[in-house]
């Protein structure tokens, strides 16, 4: 066996080696295409992040406009409350300027007349006039101008009185 062995130890060593080499050759291909996958996926991984990243990006960038807008947007609103709490503070101001001075206009002069009605031509309110701002100045300028008649009234008074003391 020794002398088979040895005629055809040439040809096994030839052998082994095509055998050894082919597979190890053929097992480098599959090694190859694993690293090619492997580069391609890294590839594919990265362009995922950067298109994510740069969509996160865009809507931190809308998220900071809508932000921007909002805040101005409640500047604007707090402006015009704090115009209007001015506006309804100097409206019931002067509403109630008015009321005291029609709850003075309407006291009985000391003479016991009652106090003279503004010649504006003015209807009652309530009898065919429309409800707004019209009827309310005009009951304003007949206050105003009776508040005047009587302090004309209450000087003429005083200016005959004060001589008599």
């Amino acid at each position: 066996m020794s002398a088979l062995f040895l005629k055809l130890s040439p040809y096994l060593a030839a052998a082994v080696l095509i055998f050894g080499g082919g597979w190890y050759a053929g097992g480098l291909q599959p090694k190859a295409a694993l690293a090619r996958l492997q580069a391609a996926n890294w590839q594919t991984k990265a362009e995922e992040e950067e298109i994510v990243v740069k969509a996160v990006q865009g809507q931190l960038e809308k998220a900071q406009t809508v932000a921007a807008n909002n805040a101005q947007t409640v500047e604007k609103l707090n402006a015009e409350n704090a115009q209007i709490a001015a506006d309804r503070n100097g409206t019931l101001t002067r509403v109630r300027r008015l009321e005291q001075l029609l709850v003075l206009a309407a006291r009985p002069t000391p003479s016991g007349n009652a106090v003279p009605q503004a010649g504006s031509g003015q209807g009652t309110p309530g009898t065919g006039d429309p409800s707004g701002i019209a009827p309310i100045e005009g009951l304003l300028v007949a206050a105003a101008g009776e508040c005047e008649q009587t302090a004309n009234q209450l000087n003429a008074l005083i200016a005959e009185v004060v001589p008599q003391l």
